[in-house]
């Protein structure tokens, strides 16, 4: 991969593909603990900001909403035998989320780092590493079937998947709405123009269409090995062609 791999790329304003797909969203960002007072465990705080409005145009080949599943090897410790759910891509560059990401916490933690609850609900989803980029922004994703009801900050990815960064989710969660289909990620995956269309060129990912059971009824253990299967590949065919012929 270039030098401008995930994660690498400058990080100026026209470059925060995140304020792009989502302008008019709020996120929650990690502050220092003088913000809102320390997190006993970690000294930091959640903070919910709202980003600067933009409108990120689809490209007219546009590979979102779908996956990208990383070639053996990628070459990047960050993505080894990743999947990535591609929420928009165009112009501007790509963004999305690792879906088999490093387990952080669990989701109750989450809500006590918060500071939206003092003492973590028994959740049974976990928060991954949703990319290297903006580590300290956290994202849900569900099925759409399970919206949260008259509660904006909701956005449809691809049908059947729908995400959000909106603090009000999350209170909605701690009060015990809490969608069976929840996966919690930590940070983004962030491309610059062009980066993606020739890192697919080079062989480092293979992109496939979007379906719901893969993002929510596939263990993460699993998820490499199943988005190969889907389209009848194994990861060491993909190594032996160049997917930009596929």
């Amino acid at each position: 991969m270039s030098d401008r791999m995930l994660g690498r790329h400058p990080r100026t304003p026209d470059q925060r593909f995140h304020a792009a797909v989502f302008g008019g969203f709020a996120w929650l960002r990690w502050r220092p603990a003088d913000v809102r007072g320390p997190n006993p465990r970690s000294g930091r705080t959640w903070r919910v900001e709202a980003p600067p409005a933009r409108v990120m145009l689809r490209a007219p080949m546009s590979l979102a909403p779908g996956f990208l599943v990383a070639a053996p090897p990628l070459g990047d410790p960050n993505f080894d035998r990743s999947v990535v759910l591609l929420a928009a891509h165009g112009p501007d560059g790509a963004f999305g989320w690792v879906l088999n990401g490093k387990p952080l916490m669990t989701l109750g933690e989450l809500l006590v780092r918060a500071g939206i609850v003092e003492v973590a609900p028994d959740l049974p989803a976990s928060v991954r590493v949703g990319g290297p980029v903006s580590p300290e922004q956290v994202w849900v994703v569900y099925r759409s079937d399970e919206r949260f009801a008259d509660l904006e900050g909701q956005f449809e990815v691809g049908e059947g998947v729908t995400a959000s960064a909106s603090r009000k989710v999350l209170e909605a969660i701690a009060r015990g709405v809490v969608p069976t289909s929840l996966v919690g990620l930590v940070g983004y995956a962030g491309w610059a123009p062009s980066q993606l269309e020739n890192e697919i060129k080079r062989g480092s990912w293979l992109p496939i269409d979007l379906t719901p059971s893969l993002v929510f009824d596939v263990p993460e253990e699993r998820l490499w090995y199943a988005a190969y299967e889907r389209v009848g590949a194994t990861p060491m065919s993909f190594t032996t062609r160049t997917v930009g012929s596929a």
